[in-house]
């Protein structure tokens, strides 16, 4: 009994963010489905039903000639006017194919149009309210537009094995465009060499003033949606001075804070140097050994590193000798905050030895079922305290005893250059939304148009699931403006995809309208009938092969 109730426990958290998630989803089918509706009355056409979701009714009441309801299915949900399909025709009045061709189009129209203007109006509200750090990145992810100052899209630290350096790229290239569409942000390159496994691309750089075009054949590496294409290759960081110890050799040297660190013992910086508990776990990356191997080379030379920094238009060389502080971040109710240690606290001795940063990460993880004596400095003070009680299996990701730490070189901690965030008006705010609008409707063209091309395969898609999947997550990570965005970016995407000329969306009744006012009178009703089911039929083998997929990603997002 004991197991189930675990269980339930255990996915109690998972129900509720899902729950979160359905509520913003089902609003913005609500809408859409709320805009067929009033356009169908003030056309005169007679409503049998206004459900939201599919399926058999949970709640609902009557009203005139309308019945609205709940159903059991909450992604989705349909208007049921009379005489919408075909052999239901009788030709009477008040029937949806009686209206003239200019109401049916109005009415089709109006729910795709209620999405575009909600999303306008969500994204004109966050410029409007103020945009954050996690907004601008998610804004620059979803519509490849960077807010504030435009930096050039430039690569960083690369994987000596990966197929960048085999494809001829370099650390600094400014990456240019991808099979001849401009890159305008980082995330819309990464998303294109992740959807094009084993396909070679034609990628332009600019190196040293000079373009050039390189050929690129990302590598195929499995994962629960099929193979995904990798090359092994980092986005350039700006790396500034973040924090500075009081007093420390850094200090004295003349670092401040907000200096920016181009080199290191005359090595260009392309990525944050960070040499904390995530380097050291088993399951980094490749760019975690890039990091490891700056940190042995700094180590070569324990009296001096150099730093080459750019203060405002001043360039600097400085000099320190090579000290490591080892400082501790701990997690709520954590094995180690029991213990005593606190986020801050500067970690000195493992069971009496000198704590080594390289190595900490494997001493824990040996001596993690034996009590250890972890010596640490606060406001000062030596202290000493003894952590035991782990008994976590191996193969667990999260850190033993709840205990990580961050790293900092001659008293200074390393960050990455985060552009100042632009703030807008009423008016500059309603301006930006209508742009990031435009930029989502050509983000979601491209990759429509990739679909079609066959450069994007649909297991990349999100159905219903994946997009309540990636809801709820937001709602775990993010702040309530990003999650406000990412509503919006749906909306405008359901208005899209509904647009198009596909027979059982909005875009194909539209489509047969055009064809109906060029003829004089509709298609044969047989005609209509068989594209309808025709096209019900592939829409569903689509849905089931992308909710297959949401599926799969589900249940491993669960398990990890």
């Amino acid at each position: 009994m004991q197991f189930f109730i675990d269980i339930i426990l255990s996915i109690l958290p998972y129900i509720k963010t899902i729950f979160l998630a359905i509520i913003p989803l089902g609003f913005i089918i609500f809408i859409h489905e709320l805009g067929h509706f009033y356009a169908a009355k003030r056309c005169g056409i007679k409503v049998h039903t206004f459900s939201l979701g599919f399926g058999p009714k949970l709640v609902g009441f009557q009203r005139g000639e309308t019945e609205y309801k709940i159903s059991l299915l909450p992604f989705g949900g349909y208007v049921q006017m009379e005489g919408e399909n075909p052999n239901e025709q009788t030709g009477a009045e008040g029937e949806f194919a009686s209206a003239s061709v200019a109401d049916r189009a109005f009415v089709v129209a109006a729910g795709p149009v209620v999405n575009l203007v909600f999303g306008i109006l969500v994204y004109w509200l966050i410029f409007a309210t103020g945009v954050n750090s996690d907004s601008a990145r998610l804004i620059g992810g979803l519509t490849g537009q960077t807010l504030g100052k435009k930096e050039p899209i430039q690569v960083g630290w690369m994987a000596d094995n990966g197929a960048g350096v085999k494809g001829g790229l370099m650390p600094g290239d400014t990456i240019l465009s991808v099979n001849g569409d401009p890159v305008s942000h980082w995330t819309m390159f990464h998303t294109r060499i992740l959807t094009s496994a084993d396909r070679e691309l034609e990628i332009v750089v600019e190196r040293n003033g000079v373009r050039q075009a390189l050929f690129v054949t990302p590598e195929a590496v499995s994962s629960v949606r099929g193979d995904m294409g990798v090359i092994k290759v980092s986005a350039k960081d700006q790396s500034v001075v973040r924090h500075i110890k009081d007093g420390s050799l850094a200090a004295q040297a003349g670092v401040q804070v907000d200096d920016l660190i181009e080199s290191i013992n005359g090595e260009p910086v392309y990525n944050v140097p960070y040499f904390g508990y995530g380097v050291w776990h088993p399951s980094a990356d490749w760019s975690a050994e890039k990091r490891k191997g700056l940190y042995q080379r700094i180590n070569e030379n324990e009296q001096s590193v150099t730093l080459g920094i750019r203060r405002g238009d001043e360039s600097l060389t400085l000099e320190m000798p090579v000290h490591w502080n080892v400082v501790a971040s701990v997690e709520e109710g954590s094995i180690a905050q029991s213990a005593g240690i606190q986020d801050g606290d500067m970690l000195v001795t493992l069971n009496g030895e000198t704590i080594d940063n390289a190595t900490l990460y494997s001493q824990l993880h040996m001596m993690a079922n034996d009590p250890i004596a972890i010596g640490f400095i606060r406001d000062g003070n030596l202290r000493e305290v003894t952590v035991t009680g782990e008994t976590r299996v191996s193969g667990i990701d999260a850190p033993l005893f709840g205990l990580t730490w961050q790293t900092f070189l001659s008293g200074m901690q390393f960050g990455a250059k985060t552009p100042p965030l632009p703030e807008y008006g009423i008016l500059s705010g309603l301006g930006k939304g209508v742009e990031a609008t435009w930029l989502t409707v050509t983000t979601v063209g491209r990759t429509l148009r990739q679909l079609v091309g066959g450069e994007v395969s649909p297991k990349h898609l999100a159905g219903p699931i994946g997009i309540a999947n990636a809801t709820s997550r937001m709602f775990e990570r993010v702040g309530l403006s990003s999650v406000l965005f990412f509503i919006g970016f749906i909306s405008i995407n359901l208005c899209i995809v509904n647009l198009l000329p596909i027979p059982i969306a909005d875009g194909g009744q539209l489509l047969f309208f055009a064809v109906e006012k060029i003829r004089g009178k509709p298609m044969p009703r047989r005609a209509q009938e068989i594209v309808q089911q025709v096209s019900i039929v592939l829409l569903i083998a689509l849905f089931l092969y992308i909710t297959w997929f949401d599926g799969m990603s589900l249940i491993h997002d669960l398990r990890n």
